[in-house]
Protein backbone atom coordinates (compact mmCIF):
# COMPACT_ATOMS: atom_id res chain seq x y z
CA UNK A 1 0.00 0.00 0.00
CA UNK A 2 1.17 3.29 -0.64
CA UNK A 3 2.21 5.33 2.42
CA UNK A 4 0.82 8.51 0.91
CA UNK A 5 -0.66 10.34 -2.10
CA UNK A 6 1.64 12.10 -4.40
CA UNK A 7 1.91 15.65 -3.22
CA UNK A 8 3.74 16.99 -6.39
CA UNK A 9 5.06 15.44 -9.59
CA UNK A 10 8.67 14.38 -8.64
CA UNK A 11 6.59 11.76 -6.01
CA UNK A 12 4.15 10.50 -8.87
CA UNK A 13 7.29 10.29 -11.00
CA UNK A 14 9.18 8.54 -8.52
CA UNK A 15 6.62 6.07 -7.54
CA UNK A 16 6.15 5.52 -11.52
CA UNK A 17 9.41 4.42 -11.83
CA UNK A 18 9.32 2.16 -8.92
CA UNK A 19 6.18 0.28 -10.58
CA UNK A 20 7.56 0.37 -14.15
CA UNK A 21 11.39 -0.67 -13.24
CA UNK A 22 9.42 -3.53 -10.43
CA UNK A 23 7.81 -4.70 -13.44
CA UNK A 24 10.32 -5.15 -15.60
CA UNK A 25 12.41 -6.58 -13.45
CA UNK A 26 10.00 -9.43 -12.91
CA UNK A 27 10.09 -10.02 -16.43
CA UNK A 28 13.72 -11.18 -16.31
CA UNK A 29 14.08 -12.21 -12.71
CA UNK A 30 11.91 -14.01 -10.04
CA UNK A 31 10.35 -11.53 -7.48
CA UNK A 32 11.79 -13.10 -4.69
CA UNK A 33 15.36 -12.69 -5.98
CA UNK A 34 14.88 -8.92 -6.39
CA UNK A 35 16.19 -6.77 -3.91
CA UNK A 36 14.60 -3.34 -2.79
CA UNK A 37 18.88 -1.68 -3.97
CA UNK A 38 18.08 -3.51 -7.37
CA UNK A 39 15.19 -1.53 -7.74
CA UNK A 40 16.21 1.86 -6.71
CA UNK A 41 19.31 1.40 -8.90
CA UNK A 42 17.60 0.19 -11.79
CA UNK A 43 15.10 2.84 -11.66
CA UNK A 44 17.79 5.42 -10.96
CA UNK A 45 16.23 6.34 -7.74
CA UNK A 46 18.08 6.16 -3.58
CA UNK A 47 16.71 3.65 -1.30
CA UNK A 48 15.23 6.28 0.59
CA UNK A 49 12.64 7.38 -2.36
CA UNK A 50 11.74 3.79 -2.03
CA UNK A 51 10.75 3.93 1.55
CA UNK A 52 9.18 7.75 1.47
CA UNK A 53 6.62 5.63 -0.87
CA UNK A 54 6.49 2.24 0.05
CA UNK A 55 7.14 -0.26 3.01
CA UNK A 56 7.37 -3.33 0.87
CA UNK A 57 8.14 -5.26 -2.78
CA UNK A 58 5.05 -5.89 -2.13
CA UNK A 59 3.17 -2.78 -2.01
CA UNK A 60 4.62 -1.69 -5.53
CA UNK A 61 2.40 -4.64 -6.61
CA UNK A 62 -0.61 -3.51 -4.96
CA UNK A 63 -0.17 0.08 -5.80
CA UNK A 64 -0.06 -0.78 -9.27
CA UNK A 65 -3.27 -3.05 -8.55
CA UNK A 66 -5.12 -0.07 -7.47
CA UNK A 67 -3.90 2.51 -9.80
CA UNK A 68 -5.31 0.26 -12.53
CA UNK A 69 -8.76 -0.09 -10.88
CA UNK A 70 -8.57 3.57 -10.68
CA UNK A 71 -8.06 4.71 -13.97
CA UNK A 72 -10.67 1.95 -15.16
CA UNK A 73 -13.56 2.83 -12.89
CA UNK A 74 -13.32 6.32 -13.60
CA UNK A 75 -13.35 5.62 -17.22
CA UNK A 76 -16.71 3.35 -16.75
CA UNK A 77 -18.24 6.14 -14.72
CA UNK A 78 -17.71 8.90 -17.37
CA UNK A 79 -19.15 6.36 -19.72
CA UNK A 80 -21.41 5.17 -18.11
CA UNK A 81 -22.45 6.65 -14.83
CA UNK A 82 -23.21 5.42 -11.03
CA UNK A 83 -26.25 3.76 -11.81
CA UNK A 84 -24.59 1.51 -14.68
CA UNK A 85 -21.55 0.79 -13.29
CA UNK A 86 -21.56 -3.27 -12.77
CA UNK A 87 -18.56 -3.11 -10.30
CA UNK A 88 -18.26 -7.25 -10.76
CA UNK A 89 -18.19 -7.81 -14.42
CA UNK A 90 -15.69 -4.69 -14.56
CA UNK A 91 -13.61 -6.03 -11.93
CA UNK A 92 -13.07 -9.88 -14.23
CA UNK A 93 -12.75 -7.16 -17.34
CA UNK A 94 -10.00 -5.28 -15.32
CA UNK A 95 -8.31 -8.11 -15.35
CA UNK A 96 -8.72 -9.99 -18.60
CA UNK A 97 -7.68 -6.64 -20.13
CA UNK A 98 -4.17 -7.09 -17.81
CA UNK A 99 -3.10 -11.04 -17.94
CA UNK A 100 0.31 -9.66 -18.56
CA UNK A 101 0.78 -8.50 -14.98
CA UNK A 102 -1.73 -11.42 -13.62
CA UNK A 103 0.77 -13.70 -15.34
CA UNK A 104 3.48 -12.01 -13.50
CA UNK A 105 1.27 -12.70 -10.28
CA UNK A 106 1.03 -16.09 -10.59
CA UNK A 107 4.73 -17.24 -12.70
CA UNK A 108 6.10 -15.21 -9.28
CA UNK A 109 3.57 -17.18 -6.24
CA UNK A 110 2.18 -13.71 -5.92
CA UNK A 111 -1.59 -14.51 -6.43
CA UNK A 112 -2.18 -14.05 -2.92
CA UNK A 113 -1.67 -10.37 -3.51
CA UNK A 114 -5.22 -10.17 -4.99
CA UNK A 115 -6.39 -10.79 -1.73
CA UNK A 116 -4.42 -7.79 0.01
CA UNK A 117 -6.52 -5.70 -2.55
CA UNK A 118 -9.18 -5.32 0.31
CA UNK A 119 -7.38 -2.48 1.69
CA UNK A 120 -7.61 -0.84 -1.52
CA UNK A 121 -11.12 -1.80 -1.89
CA UNK A 122 -11.72 0.82 1.15
CA UNK A 123 -10.35 3.54 -1.12
CA UNK A 124 -12.31 2.90 -4.36
CA UNK A 125 -15.28 2.09 -2.84
CA UNK A 126 -14.84 5.39 -0.91
CA UNK A 127 -13.21 7.64 -3.85
CA UNK A 128 -16.43 6.15 -6.17
CA UNK A 129 -19.21 5.60 -3.89
CA UNK A 130 -19.65 2.09 -5.04
CA UNK A 131 -21.68 1.28 -2.07
CA UNK A 132 -24.44 4.02 -3.31
CA UNK A 133 -26.57 1.62 -4.81
CA UNK A 134 -26.73 -1.11 -2.55
CA UNK A 135 -28.49 -2.60 0.15
CA UNK A 136 -25.48 -2.68 2.82
CA UNK A 137 -25.85 -1.59 5.76
CA UNK A 138 -23.22 0.40 7.17
CA UNK A 139 -21.61 -2.26 9.68
CA UNK A 140 -21.50 -4.60 7.14
CA UNK A 141 -19.86 -2.35 4.90
CA UNK A 142 -16.94 -3.03 7.10
CA UNK A 143 -16.47 -6.60 6.38
CA UNK A 144 -18.03 -6.97 2.94
CA UNK A 145 -14.58 -5.50 1.17
CA UNK A 146 -12.84 -8.45 3.34
CA UNK A 147 -15.65 -11.01 2.02
CA UNK A 148 -15.47 -9.48 -1.57
CA UNK A 149 -12.32 -9.02 -2.30
CA UNK A 150 -11.24 -12.76 -1.91
CA UNK A 151 -14.22 -13.85 -3.22
CA UNK A 152 -13.92 -12.16 -6.39
CA UNK A 153 -9.68 -12.82 -6.10
CA UNK A 154 -10.73 -16.79 -5.51
CA UNK A 155 -12.79 -16.93 -8.51
CA UNK A 156 -9.51 -15.09 -10.73
CA UNK A 157 -7.53 -17.57 -9.22
CA UNK A 158 -9.59 -20.63 -10.01
CA UNK A 159 -10.37 -18.55 -13.35
CA UNK A 160 -6.25 -19.43 -13.91
CA UNK A 161 -6.20 -22.47 -12.63
CA UNK A 162 -8.74 -23.97 -15.35
CA UNK A 163 -7.15 -22.33 -18.58
CA UNK A 164 -9.33 -18.86 -18.49
CA UNK A 165 -12.51 -19.99 -20.36
CA UNK A 166 -14.83 -17.79 -19.41
CA UNK A 167 -15.23 -14.29 -20.36
CA UNK A 168 -15.78 -11.84 -17.83
CA UNK A 169 -19.20 -11.55 -17.94
CA UNK A 170 -19.37 -15.06 -17.57
CA UNK A 171 -17.35 -15.42 -14.43
CA UNK A 172 -19.87 -12.29 -12.73
CA UNK A 173 -22.66 -13.97 -13.32
CA UNK A 174 -21.01 -17.06 -11.75
CA UNK A 175 -20.15 -14.21 -8.79
CA UNK A 176 -23.81 -13.16 -8.93
CA UNK A 177 -24.68 -16.80 -8.53
CA UNK A 178 -22.90 -17.11 -5.12
CA UNK A 179 -24.31 -14.62 -4.07
CA UNK A 180 -27.78 -14.77 -3.96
Amino acid sequence: MLKQKPINTNSKRSINLLVDTMLELMRRTNFTSITISELTKTAGLARNTFYAHFDTKEDVLTYHMYEIFRQRIQLALTEAGQEQLDFDTLYFEIWSDNLEFLNLLKENDLLPLLNRFEEHFDLLCTDFQIYENCNVSEKAEVYANAVYADSLASIVKRWMKTGMKETPQELSDIFKEFIR
